[in-house]
């Protein structure tokens, strides 16, 4: 368990305890917070033999059904590709309405819920509306804002921060190199599974070369190199983006005209607006007509 959800889980414990568990849970929040980690650990609490303390056991046979991956009453839906589709969700129906197999109850989890389909959306909702005894639904989203309104009316919706950045650093500390000062992580210290997996995937220095480019963008000459970060990991190209609005940020501290800092932002928000909305986009000459004009308004 994350030092961060201790607080979800007293909640959790508190609503079976008193009768209140809500049979279709959403944990939403930024990517990053552990939330399809959360909803696994509260599948195989559900599925526990011991389940009356919403606690896994870790040794009965469901939990050891769970380990191995092949309970079958637990089923996971995640997008294949961009979306999830009808399908998988009336797969979910079938799962929902028919016997457990070991101690009554059954559990799906749907990651990324906000990746639905229309259709998929509106066949959830024929199950949300109909709930079974010992049935329960367990969602992920990063982004609420693309489910819509009778789904969200449906789900208990449960919120997963990290509220006090110490328990993220105390987390991070023995991960990361202890010799070395990374100011950037302050921007990320809600995120720290982020942080963790650009750690494990060799993606953290990239990421410590885009933020020092950044500060220090009127001397830069390593243009090149930013540009095949950003082609080979095209998701950091929010991130280097946070990174110039902070350096944006700072040089309108330091005395920069506000209707400049307007400008290098709304360069910025045209920058990213376009790489996500146009197909084919010459990225290259994008970025640099943003630095471009992001160094001739710091000058």
């Amino acid at each position: 368990m994350y030092q961060w959800h201790e607080g979800l889980w007293q909640y959790f414990r508190l609503s079976q305890q008193q009768g209140r568990f809500h049979h279709a849970q959403l944990f939403h929040g930024p990517s990053g917070v552990g939330k399809q980690e959360l909803a696994k650990q509260l599948a195989q609490a559900i599925l526990c033999e011991q389940h009356q303390q919403l606690t896994a056991c870790g040794m009965c046979k469901s939990c050891l059904l769970i380990a191995a991956q092949t309970h079958p009453d637990l089923l996971c839906i995640a997008p294949q590709g961009q979306s999830i589709s009808v399908d998988a969700i009336r797969e979910l129906a079938d799962f929902v309405h028919h016997s457990a197999q070991q101690g009554g109850r059954k559990v799906a989890v749907i990651a990324n819920a906000h990746k639905m389909t229309h259709s998929a959306a509106n066949a959830l909702l024929k199950t949300l509306e109909e709930p079974n005894t010992g049935r329960y639904l367990l969602l992920t989203s990063d982004d609420l804002s693309q489910l819509s309104a009778t789904i969200l009316s449906r789900c208990n919706k449960v919120q997963v921060t990290v509220t006090d950045p110490q328990h993220a650093q105390q987390w991070l500390q023995n991960m990361l190199p202890q010799e070395q000062v990374f100011p950037w992580l302050t921007h990320f210290a809600h995120q720290p599974l982020k942080i963790a997996m650009w750690f494990n995937e060799g993606v953290f220095e990239k990421v410590d070369l885009l933020y020092r480019f950044a500060c220090g963008i009127k001397a830069s000459h390593n243009f090149n190199q930013v540009q095949g970060i950003l082609n080979d990991h095209p998701e950091l190209l929010e991130v280097f983006c946070v990174f110039m609005q902070q350096k944006l940020k700072a040089k309108l501290l330091e005395g920069l005209s506000y209707q400049a800092y307007s400008e290098g932002q709304a360069a910025l928000n045209q920058f990213m607006s376009d790489t996500r909305q146009i197909l084919g986009l010459n990225q290259s000459l994008g970025l640099n007509k943003l630095m471009n004009t992001i160094k001739n308004i710091i000058e």
